[in-house]
């Protein structure tokens, strides 16, 4: 029985080869993060990897990593740094909009918002899908958007538990350390696993 237990195939293994990934996920994650220019093409990477693991089709989570890396870099560093700029306009129109008054705030903070919505969306989908299909810059960002509108009920959990899980590291100061050591073992790897389960059947509904 204890032979058994230790097996390759043995659902305990199974766990440990699981949990081993998801810190070799989590450790290339971080090193390709790390010029900052890159997170979008690690995320894109991150994701592709987690999208097979949740279907069991993953091989070596290493080499399978830096070759999507390496694939999507150029068309995911694009897109990183356009959403990046956007978001830095968002943070400028919300500072000025608190500056203003009367109906001139009312409509510009609900343009704002409705605008913003959109854009959280697209940077939830945009580098999943990027993982999933291949597809030119515009139409990734188009399906992005769609695709997230369509599924809300998807989308919702997923941005629900994203921001649990920021909400929880931030709760408290003390916490606050434990939390950032999950983050740097295996945090981010982990939320993107989750996030896939949600995204396989998302995407399944518009793979060829």
């Amino acid at each position: 029985m204890m032979g058994n237990i230790f097996d390759l195939d043995s659902p305990l293994m199974d766990v440990m080869n699981k949990i081993m990934n998801t810190v070799i996920l989590n450790i290339c994650f971080l090193l390709s993060c790390l010029p900052l220019v890159t997170i979008g093409a690690a995320v894109t990477a991150l994701y592709s990897v987690n999208l097979k693991m949740v279907k069991q089709e993953e091989s070596y989570v290493f080499s399978a990593y830096w070759k999507s890396f390496k694939v999507n870099f150029r068309q995911s560093t694009s897109c990183w740094l356009v959403l990046a700029a956007a978001g830095a306009v968002f943070y400028i129109d919300f500072s000025v909009i608190k500056s203003l008054s009367g109906s001139l705030r009312m409509l510009l903070t609900i343009t704002t918002v409705v605008l913003f919505c959109v854009f959280v969306i697209v940077i939830l989908y945009v580098f999943p899908y990027m993982a999933r299909f291949q597809d030119d810059f515009l139409t990734c960002l188009k399906n992005a958007f769609m695709i997230g509108g369509v599924n809300l009920g998807y989308t919702a959990a997923m941005l629900l538990i994203t921001a649990a899980c920021v909400m929880v590291t931030f709760f408290h100061v003390e916490f606050m350390l434990r939390a950032i050591f999950i983050w740097l073992v295996g945090g981010f790897s982990l939320l993107a696993y989750i996030n896939s389960i949600f995204f396989r059947k998302v995407f399944d509904k518009y793979a060829a």
